[in-house]
Order: C-alpha cells, then structure tokens, then sequence
C-alpha cells in the first residue's frame, strides 16, 4: 500500500494525514486524478474543435471571403490569441477589397496580401505547435499548416498570373508535388510520386480551383502518412485528366493511388469522423463532384465531376 500511495500522491499532489486512513487517503487520489484526466481530455477536445472553426476562416479568407469570424473561448489561451489575430487579419483583408471594381493592380495586391498572410497564419501554427508535446495536436497543427500551404499556392499562382481569374493547373500541381516531396521527405522515406496531367485546357477559376488544390493535399497526404509504415516502399500516382461519359459529355477525373498497405475497412468515406475525409467529401459537393475508393490493389481515389463547372 505505500508503494501505491507513493504513485497515486506523486501524481494527485495529495499528502496523506494521520487523521485518514492511509487506504482513504489513496482513494481521494485516484479521484483527483480522475477529476485531472477528465479536465484534461475536455480541454484537448475544445482545441481541437477550435483549430477545426479557425481552419474554416482561413478557408473562407483563401476564398476571399472575409466575412467569416473565428470564434474566441473567452478561455485566454493560445488558440484565442490565434483567434483573434486571424480575425484582424480578415479586417485588414476585408478593408482592401471595399473599392476593388476589378481592378488588376488591386486585385493583384489582394492575392498577394491573402498569400502573405496564409503564410503568417501557418507560422503562428507553427509557434503553437512548439508548445505542446500532444501528439494528437501536433499532428492536427501540421494538417492545418499544409492545407494552408495548398491555399496559399493558389494565390501564389494567380499572383504571377496574366489572367487573374484563373489558375493554371498544371504548374500549381507541379509546384504542389514539389511542395508534399519536401513537407514530407519522400526521398528519405523511399517514396516515389508519380503524376500524369492530361487537361487541354488547364485554367480553373479560384473557386474551383481552392477545392481541388485541397483534395489533392488531403489524399496524397494521406497516402504519404498511412500507406507505407515501418520504412515501407513504395509509390503513389496522380493522374488528372478529362475523359468522356457515355453521352459524350467530357467530365474531369482525378484519381489519386498507391501500393500501400490499403485504406482501412468499415470506414465509409462519405461518412468519416476524419477532418481530412471530412473536408474532402464537402470539397467533392462543393465541385459536383463523385467520390470512389477502390481497395483491392493499395488504395485509389477516383474523383469525377463535370467539365460545365468551370
């Protein structure tokens, strides 16, 4: 019994005294304890919720929409003090829009300013994430830093544009890959990317071209997470091209596929608790698009939505 009180006092911070019994007094400990663990995992499940509402103002900022508000806890934490510099953030955005009228030295400015400021947002992430040792967080704060990369990328793109309406597909992917090969080491791991992109005409509007910016970062990071662990070789294809229906109406495809280990069964990906598959099945709805999986070789990702949307 008093090596159990030892352990139970160490982490409970409650001393035994002569009045209790020493039995007693290991049992108020474990309700501590229990009381700490609870406070805790609600903690934990608050940040999270936070960085998910933060991360969706950012995606309405990369939209260039700037109506949208971080929620503040009122907790005084570091993700409020993210809140509320995001939402300054959006002001200042939003304050530069008012006379736009489309004009290109404007519009060019604000796509250079929305860049800029997606990068301050992943770096103040990136302070965050050196606070805490939560592997769960950290994970989740390394997510959101490379969705945000993805949508910086775009305005990025449509900054050095001459048409700034629109995005070249096939320089963003070619710079995005260069991108996931550094974020995620791929040389180091033995991982190969492969990429075929057939699109004859490759320009896609901003607001297409975000969601697909952003399907293509959830699933070839997934790939490049899940599918090869211990070490594991291997590869990963993206092919991104347009092919014709049965009535001969042309729709884009995206697949996106690897010879992993293969996804999981009994996830249903129109149905996940994954923020990725989450955002990736909105993204795919937000497109009209249709999303498949096929496991029976690794895992492919088969995305197919009508040309008439661009």
């Amino acid at each position: 019994m008093e090596e159990i009180y030892n352990i139970v006092s160490r982490l409970s911070g409650l001393n035994h005294k002569g009045k209790d019994d020493l039995e007693i007094t290991v049992l108020k400990g474990l309700k501590r304890i229990e009381k700490k663990i609870s406070f805790y995992q609600k903690e934990e499940k608050k940040n999270a919720k936070q960085i998910n509402e933060i991360l969706k103002v950012i995606m309405s900022m990369a939209n260039l929409d700037f109506n949208k508000k971080a929620d503040i806890s009122n907790r005084r934490n570091d993700f409020d003090a993210l809140a509320l510099g995001i939402n300054m953030l959006g002001e200042e955005l939003q304050s530069s829009t008012i006379s736009l009228n489309e004009k290109e030295v404007l519009l060019k400015e604000i796509h250079h300013r929305v860049k800029n400021n997606l990068q301050i947002i992943s770096s103040l992430l990136n302070l965050q994430s050196n606070k805490t040792n939560n592997p769960d967080l950290l994970q989740a704060f390394n997510e959101s830093k490379n969705r945000i990369k993805a949508m910086a990328l775009v305005h990025e793109k449509l900054y050095q544009s001459k048409d700034l309406s629109k995005i070249n597909m096939n320089e963003y992917i070619s710079s995005f890959l260069l991108f996931i090969n550094e974020a995620y080491d791929l040389n180091l791991q033995k991982i190969t990317l492969h990429s075929f992109i057939n699109l004859p005409t490759p320009y896609f509007e901003l607001d297409k071209a975000i969601p697909c910016a952003l399907i293509l970062n959830e699933l070839i990071s997934n790939s490049c997470k899940y599918a090869f662990p211990q070490n594991r070789k291997g590869n990963i294809f993206l092919y991104f091209g347009i092919e014709k229906q049965v009535s001969k109406k042309e729709e884009y495809v995206l697949e996106i596929a690897d010879d992993g280990i293969g996804f999981p069964h009994g996830i249903n990906i129109n149905n996940s608790s994954s923020l990725g598959l989450q955002l990736v099945d909105m993204l795919s709805s937000q497109i009209d698009g249709k999303l498949k999986m096929d496991r029976s070789e690794g895992t492919k990702f088969t995305l197919r939505f009508p040309v008439k949307t661009f």
